[in-house]
């Protein structure tokens, strides 16, 4: 799943929107609804005028449904990628590639920042990477997550080479991320991540996972596919508002 990469940045705004600075940068920041808020054209203008006045170029929001778009594109937001929204029921769950000498899944930690943001800027193009805030940020989107390395144990190391974050909200899961090295990409390292992280949710009694993918990654998207997810009618999309 991909989410552009914020940095926390305070912001005078109403309570049902997130202001986040992109990257550490001053003149860009993401733009957001708060969980289950629906802010006005009116909020969203005042937001936009405020963050204008302070000297912002440029900013986007995060993935957002269709409904969720129609007031960002009253006050001026333009698409800027469409992404691909896909669903898992849990009632089957796929098989679990077969384990893989000097290759194992364990616990994501504090230390394995460096390792797994190095994954991250292989695996992604420039405006989709993490940085060490937005790790933190994705982890913290929900009540629940599980944070889950694949590391290479084989030869005179350990090496990092793939993670995935997936949270629990109430009855529904995310795939919040999923990235693996391109070093180690077509060795099953994204599926055997994946099912682990439907597995965790079905043994907390979820209903349904969800994950987005852009639309160019067409082998995110056969990934996905093949292992039971089914794509939704309507998918998301990234807005952008140039000052």
């Amino acid at each position: 799943m991909t989410t552009p990469h914020p940095r926390s940045r305070r912001v005078n705004t109403p309570v049902n929107l997130r202001v986040i600075a992109w990257r550490g940068r001053d003149d860009v920041v993401l733009l957001g609804p708060a969980p289950g808020t629906t802010p006005s054209v009116q909020q969203l203008h005042n937001a936009i005028e405020g963050l204008r006045d302070a000297g912002v170029r440029e900013v986007f929001t995060p993935a957002l449904g269709p409904t969720e778009q129609i007031n960002f594109l009253s006050v001026g937001f333009v698409h800027h990628e469409h992404l691909h929204l896909l669903s898992h029921d849990l009632k089957v769950l796929p098989e679990t590639p077969a384990k893989t000498s000097g290759r194992r899944l364990r616990r994501g930690r504090w230390r394995d920042y460096g390792a797994v943001l190095d994954v991250d800027g292989r695996a992604f193009d420039a405006f989709w990477h993490f940085d060490a805030s937005a790790l933190t940020e994705a982890r913290r989107a929900t009540p629940t997550n599980r944070f889950r390395v694949s590391v290479e144990t084989g030869g005179h190391g350990r090496s990092l080479s793939g993670y995935a974050i997936t949270g629990r909200s109430r009855t529904t899961c995310y795939l919040q991320r999923l990235a693996v090295d391109p070093r180690h990409q077509r060795q099953g390292i994204g599926s055997t991540l994946v099912c682990d992280a439907l597995g965790w949710a079905r043994s907390r009694r979820v209903r349904k996972v969800l994950v987005n993918t852009q639309e160019r990654n067409g082998n995110a998207l056969q990934l996905y596919l093949g292992l039971g997810f089914v794509q939704e009618p309507t998918g998301l999309d990234v807005l952008r508002w140039p000052a």
